[in-house]
């Protein structure tokens, strides 16, 4: 009710209300819409497409391997160029919807040639990685045969994709992104037709990214102006910044065994120094120039409410540490190991409540922006089209569209024909044409008014935990979740630009093979160089394992081992997962406690059992022929506890006397154990690669998934509450927006470039929009961030094509 009269109270003072959008605002006038559209796909942009997979996309995949960087716009500004000044010599020009067409190509190939096979090359390391090997599910992940090959794949092992167990990965792989781009190219263009097309939303960072796109295109006719000198400056500034962050990286790595880093990447780390003073706090900062073109361009409140959110952080984790809320950090952890433990103590759980919250201001700003339209009387548009722009049958978008998200749920039918039951099959179709239309909506709404989106966190999950399943394999079954909302903007720009809506069509088409044969060239030839992740490659050496340990934490969190007191006189415990060609030791012991209402530290235990041992050997490799430790087979001594009228010690039955075990999860089977007073007897399971069970490996019966650890309903819970405090509080005093989605940023980010970029919004508010005017300046940050983009392009694939021919010339010779 409060929440309620506070809103309902701050709309009798419109002032506030603008004030409260204003930065938004601003940005809606920046470009007229057009009067006539033209098709711009022709033989130019092919040109161009060909141009852009072939010079460009290798050195994007270094970059991102390297440095975690991408040439996105420097791609687009330099085809566009390119194309410019070869059209000036031909005494011709390029229209404008060419030039947007050329930019619309280039940046959808850079992204999807980079990311198609990324993705397999994911999946290979995942299977592979100490974490799959530490939480014990490398076999399980090896049974994923439409995934990736199996951990001791001769494909994975010589790094090619020229094998058989590769086959599946890659069909499903090209299936899937067919299908997807139909879902996302059909549902986007519905969700325009209904948000700007009959309900005249502004979608007001629009015309930002339409500008962007169009910036040279005046250039063509050979008119000299301010986007050409703002282009220049920022594309000096790039080159020799580029020559010092990625050119002597790039080749001293190519020479020496370790590339030499003038500037550490991709930051300067001091938290294992800083821990001290500021325990359990990521403290560090990038020198790399980027997040600083980047606060000049981005919205300065959500830039300021990123950095609220991290002096927040800087101050709340010590205190946090201190009163015990953060009990997995210890000294001389570095930024990634204290941004894990850290999300897994607190910060996790407070995420998700800021996101539920959001959720709902997302959804009440929607109700709201309805209401009011009503209320006023607002005028709409039509489903009328204007001439020449392109359109389709809305019908036959939505039949398209029903189409491709049938075929998810009847591959995950087909790969996965038990675990995806009736019910769950009516949960994806619920996802499939209820969820995702419905949160698509919603987001372009949200999108059309305020240029922000929502999402309501980890549906996925809790459809999961709540069907009971256990194993991994649930985790790789696609739920047919998406959000399209966003793209109903990209369908704004090209409307802003005047280009035909079938040309899109039609240059989406031409991509998709060139997409993927160019994709499966260059990432096969990078892979075979060296490793990935390797030294060669330290952004994601860096990354990569921080992903995989927090893709482990929740895709384990369906495992946990359970006691099985069903069978009389024995009692079974499987537990979660065991890594494969070791030793395992176990025992158990016996309580009359119950687990559920003693805590541990209060039970009263049996003796342990004699301790069992067995070896894992999944792949039939031949184990060593003893144990490598000596263990006493003699039985415990029951007559204290007797004495004392607690349980004798129970009796191992199975999985012992050095036993080779094909599987993860073996049986692990004792004889009840006696109790003097005929109580009801609980089990407690001890299992560990040491006989001493205090090692790495140690598992217990009492254990709880990491992720059930995280998941603090009370911390999810303030999370929320902080969130429409929050958004209160700004809606009383009219303050930006913008503030609170800056912040949820900032929880699930490391900050070492928030930090960064604080310095760029600080110096383009106090100088910049002073000297050039709010307006013009964002005109300016817009063309000047894209040349400095196009600087460090230029040097890196310069940089990079040195690195790659010496790696290659190695490569022959040895």
């Amino acid at each position: 009710m409060l929440l309620g009269n506070l809103l309902r109270r701050n709309k009798d003072k419109p002032e506030k209300k603008n004030t409260q959008f204003e930065e938004i605002e601003e940005y809606r006038d920046l470009l007229d819409e057009p009067d006539e559209f033209v098709d711009g796909f022709n033989s130019k942009t092919i040109v161009g497409a060909l141009f852009v997979s072939i010079v460009m996309v290798p050195g994007n995949i270094y970059l991102d391997l390297m440095i975690g960087g991408s040439i996105g716009a420097a791609a687009q500004w330099v085809t566009i160029i390119l194309f410019i000044e070869l059209a000036k010599r031909s005494f011709t020009i390029l229209k404008r919807q060419e030039v947007y067409l050329l930019y619309y190509v280039t940046s959808s190939l850079v992204n999807r040639e980079s990311n198609a096979f990324e993705g397999l090359l994911w999946h290979q390391y995942f299977v592979q990685s100490p974490a799959a090997v530490q939480f014990g599910i490398q076999k399980s992940l090896s049974e994923l045969w439409w995934w990736a090959p199996p951990a001791n794949s001769e494909a994975l092992i010589e790094r090619t994709f020229l094998h058989a167990d590769w086959f599946w990965p890659i069909a499903f792989l090209v299936m899937g992104t067919i299908m997807g781009r139909i879902a996302w190219f059909t549902a986007s263009y519905v969700l325009f037709r209904i948000t700007s097309d009959y309900e005249n939303l502004p979608f007001p960072f629009a015309p930002i990214n339409a500008h962007g796109a169009m910036a040279l295109a005046e250039e063509s006719s050979g008119d000299i102006t301010w986007r050409w000198r703002m282009f220049s400056i920022g594309a000096v500034i790039g080159v020799v910044w580029g020559m010092v962050y990625v050119a002597v990286p790039a080749i001293t790595g190519a020479f020496m065994e370790q590339p030499v880093q003038l500037i550490p990447i991709p930051w300067v780390d001091f938290t294992q120094y800083t821990g001290y003073f500021l325990p359990a706090t990521p403290l560090g900062f990038t020198l790399h120039l980027g997040p600083i073109f980047t606060g000049f361009l981005a919205p300065f409140w959500a830039v300021i409410g990123s950095f609220v959110g991290v002096v927040i952080h800087t101050i709340a984790s010590p205190l946090l540490h201190k009163h015990g809320y953060m009990p997995h950090w210890f000294m001389g952890m570095d930024t990634i190991q204290t941004h894990f433990v850290t999300g897994i103590d607190f910060w996790m759980s407070f995420g998700i409540g800021i996101t539920f919250a959001i959720t709902v201001i997302g959804f009440y700003q929607v109700w709201r922006g309805v209401r009011t339209a009503r209320i006023e009387k607002t005028e709409k548009g039509s489903w009328e089209t204007p001439p020449g722009r392109g359109d389709f049958k809305i019908w036959f978008c939505v039949v398209l569209f029903c189409l491709a998200s049938l075929y998810t749920i009847v591959i995950s039918k087909i790969l996965f024909p038990q675990l995806v039951t009736t019910t769950l099959l009516v949960f994806f179709f619920i996802f499939a044409f209820v969820y995702t239309p419905l949160i698509s909506f919603v987001n372009a709404r949200l999108d059309g008014m305020v240029g922000q989106n929502v999402s309501i966190p980890y549906i996925k999950e809790a459809t999961i935990f709540l069907s009971g399943f256990r194993g991994i394999h649930i985790w790789f079954v696609d739920f047919g979740l998406d959000n399209y909302g966003a793209a109903a903007q990209r369908f704004r720009e090209i409307e802003l630009t005047g280009t035909s809506f079938r040309s899109i069509l039609r240059a989406e088409i031409f991509m998709v093979p060139l997409v993927f044969l160019t994709s499966f060239m260059y990432w096969s030839y990078i892979w075979k160089l060296a490793p990935i992740p390797s030294d060669a490659y330290p952004y994601v050496q860096l990354f990569w394992p921080l992903r995989a340990l927090q893709r482990c934490v929740w895709i384990t969190s369906t495992m946990r081992g359970e006691v099985d007191y069903s069978q009389e006189g024995t009692v079974t415990w499987t537990p979660a997962n065991l890594s494969n060609n070791a030793w395992w030791y176990w025992r158990v012991r016996a309580t009359p406690d119950d687990p559920d209402s003693v805590p541990i530290e209060e039970r009263r235990y049996s003796p342990w059992s004699s301790t069992a041992y067995f070896f894992t050997n999944f792949d039939e490799a031949q184990p060593p022929p003893y144990p490598p430790a000596t263990l006493s087979r003699a039985p415990p001594d029951i007559s204290d506890a007797l004495a004392q009228g607690l349980p004798s010690a129970p009796e191992i039955r199975s999985a012992d006397d050095g036993a080779h075990l094909n599987t993860p999860n073996p049986e692990m089977i004792i004889s009840r154990a006696m109790d003097p007073q005929d109580r009801e007897l609980f089990y407690q399971y001890e299992i560990d690669q040491v006989p001493s069970f205090d090692g790495a490996f140690l598992q217990s019966s009492d254990d709880q998934p990491i992720l059930f650890e995280a998941l603090k309903p009370w911390v999810i819970g303030t999370g929320f509450a902080v969130g429409l405090v929050f958004f209160v509080i700004l809606s009383i005093f009219g303050l930006p927006i913008l503030l609170i989605f800056g912040y949820v940023q900032s929880l699930t980010n490391i900050p070492h470039t928030m930090i960064t970029q604080i310095i760029g919004a600080l110096i383009a508010r106090y100088y910049f929009w002073s000297r050039f005017g709010k307006k013009q300046w964002r005109l300016y940050a817009t063309v000047l961030a894209v040349g400095f983009s196009v600087g460090m392009a230029l040097v890196g694939m310069a940089s990079v094509s040195i690195a790659m021919i010496q790696k290659s010339v190695s490569v022959l010779l040895f």
